[in-house]
Protein backbone atom coordinates (compact mmCIF):
# COMPACT_ATOMS: atom_id res chain seq x y z
CA UNK A 1 0.00 0.00 0.00
CA UNK A 2 0.81 3.61 -0.74
CA UNK A 3 1.78 6.14 2.62
CA UNK A 4 2.08 9.40 2.73
CA UNK A 5 3.91 10.69 5.81
CA UNK A 6 4.41 13.74 6.93
CA UNK A 7 5.91 14.99 10.70
CA UNK A 8 6.89 18.31 12.75
CA UNK A 9 9.52 17.75 14.79
CA UNK A 10 11.57 20.25 16.77
CA UNK A 11 14.42 18.26 18.05
CA UNK A 12 17.24 18.16 15.36
CA UNK A 13 18.69 14.97 16.31
CA UNK A 14 14.99 13.22 16.07
CA UNK A 15 14.40 14.83 12.77
CA UNK A 16 17.38 13.30 10.92
CA UNK A 17 16.49 10.14 12.82
CA UNK A 18 12.83 9.91 11.34
CA UNK A 19 14.10 10.99 7.74
CA UNK A 20 16.46 8.24 7.89
CA UNK A 21 13.93 5.60 9.38
CA UNK A 22 11.40 6.60 6.16
CA UNK A 23 14.01 6.70 3.33
CA UNK A 24 15.28 3.39 4.81
CA UNK A 25 11.58 1.81 4.49
CA UNK A 26 11.70 3.07 0.73
CA UNK A 27 9.47 6.03 0.66
CA UNK A 28 10.84 9.02 -0.90
CA UNK A 29 11.25 12.73 0.03
CA UNK A 30 8.42 15.12 -1.31
CA UNK A 31 9.05 18.18 0.56
CA UNK A 32 11.24 18.69 4.05
CA UNK A 33 9.56 16.65 5.95
CA UNK A 34 7.19 14.63 3.67
CA UNK A 35 7.49 11.42 2.08
CA UNK A 36 5.46 9.05 -0.09
CA UNK A 37 6.00 5.90 -1.16
CA UNK A 38 4.99 1.82 -0.80
CA UNK A 39 5.35 0.10 1.79
CA UNK A 40 3.90 -3.62 2.70
CA UNK A 41 2.54 -4.39 6.19
CA UNK A 42 5.58 -5.67 7.83
CA UNK A 43 7.92 -2.72 6.66
CA UNK A 44 5.09 -0.43 7.61
CA UNK A 45 4.33 -2.13 10.75
CA UNK A 46 8.17 -2.10 12.30
CA UNK A 47 7.93 1.56 10.96
CA UNK A 48 5.56 2.37 12.95
CA UNK A 49 6.92 0.90 15.86
CA UNK A 50 10.09 2.55 15.56
CA UNK A 51 8.39 6.00 15.25
CA UNK A 52 6.70 5.46 18.31
CA UNK A 53 9.83 4.61 19.99
CA UNK A 54 11.27 8.09 18.99
CA UNK A 55 8.26 9.74 20.31
CA UNK A 56 9.32 8.07 23.91
CA UNK A 57 12.59 9.74 23.92
CA UNK A 58 12.96 12.81 26.42
CA UNK A 59 13.76 15.15 23.40
CA UNK A 60 10.20 14.32 21.86
CA UNK A 61 8.34 17.59 22.41
CA UNK A 62 4.79 18.25 23.53
CA UNK A 63 3.76 19.77 20.29
CA UNK A 64 5.89 17.28 17.93
CA UNK A 65 3.81 15.04 15.95
CA UNK A 66 3.59 12.45 12.72
CA UNK A 67 1.41 11.54 10.19
CA UNK A 68 1.04 8.31 8.41
CA UNK A 69 -1.73 8.35 5.95
CA UNK A 70 -2.72 5.21 4.47
CA UNK A 71 -3.20 6.19 0.29
CA UNK A 72 -5.27 3.92 -0.63
CA UNK A 73 -6.51 3.10 -4.49
CA UNK A 74 -9.11 5.71 -5.05
CA UNK A 75 -6.51 8.75 -3.68
CA UNK A 76 -3.76 7.42 -6.19
CA UNK A 77 -6.18 7.29 -8.96
CA UNK A 78 -7.22 11.17 -8.20
CA UNK A 79 -3.46 12.10 -7.66
CA UNK A 80 -2.16 15.21 -8.88
CA UNK A 81 1.85 16.45 -8.76
CA UNK A 82 2.58 20.07 -9.95
CA UNK A 83 6.11 20.83 -10.25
Amino acid sequence: MNYLIAYDISNNRIRLKIAQLLRRAGLHRVQRSVFIGEMRDPVANKLEVQLKDLSLKPEWEQNDHILILPLHQYSEDHQRTIG
